[in-house]
């Protein structure tokens, strides 16, 4: 592996550790007040062992891979498995449901930061584009490619900072986890693994996103039982 390709995988590797990092950072800023340290910490390394095993799993699924060890970490399945950390965690210690509101609060917020990483090192690139801001990775198809990872990211840093400004609305959870999966939804027929696909594994766990988020909704509404 010569000098440049090592730098692109460790820079990629410092976005993904910095999302995770800053998104710890927005959630413990916001929880402080009402939880202890001790709680904070027990409540982080559920955080990152719920992303790692379902952001592997979800690889595993999703793309065949017989070995969930060797398997890479998808940032789709990391961000599944942090808020079923927190809904799992404030069943156990209560805090006012803080924990899982700000947890998915962070969600566009980390997930805009590791796209950073990905736009970097080339993987799930764009369809064969020609045209404004068209991309070729150095360690790509060799071809050009539509921006998708930097569109994905400025896209969810945009979700997160309207959401953040709004985040006292009573329905801020569902409303951000409904836009997180109507983009993921749309932003896939981008991507590179849609060419002669109608519809992508992403897609289908965004539409499975979209209808848990609304029958949640419903079921707070009508049977006063709140979820998330």
């Amino acid at each position: 592996m010569n000098i440049e390709k090592r730098l692109s995988f460790f820079l990629y590797a410092i976005f993904i550790l910095l999302s995770i990092i800053i998104g710890m950072i927005y959630i413990y800023k916001n929880i402080k007040k009402e939880t202890n340290n001790k709680q904070i910490i027990y409540f982080f390394l559920m955080y990152l062992s719920f992303a790692i095993i379902c952001g592997k799993m979800y690889t595993v699924l999703a793309y065949g891979k017989d070995n969930i060890l060797t398997a890479g970490l998808s940032s789709y399945g990391g961000l599944f498995g942090v808020v079923l950390a927190a809904i799992v965690f404030e069943k156990i210690v209560p805090t006012s449901n803080s924990i899982i509101k700000y947890t998915i609060l962070s969600l566009p917020l980390v997930y805009g930061i590791s796209k950073i990483g990905c736009s970097i090192v080339g993987c799930c690139g764009g369809i064969p584009y020609t045209g404004i801001l068209k991309i070729k990775y150095i360690y790509g198809l060799n071809i050009w490619q539509f921006p998708i990872q930097i569109i994905e990211s400025v896209i969810s840093l945009i979700i997160f900072f309207i959401c953040e400004k709004n985040k006292d609305n009573k329905n801020i959870n569902y409303i951000v986890l409904i836009l997180v999966s109507i983009t993921k939804f749309i932003l896939d027929f981008f991507r590179y693994d849609h060419i002669n696909i109608l519809i992508t594994k992403n897609q289908i766990f965004s539409m499975i996103i979209f209808l848990v988020t609304i029958s949640l909704y419903l079921l707070k509404k009508i049977k006063k039982i709140e979820i998330i």
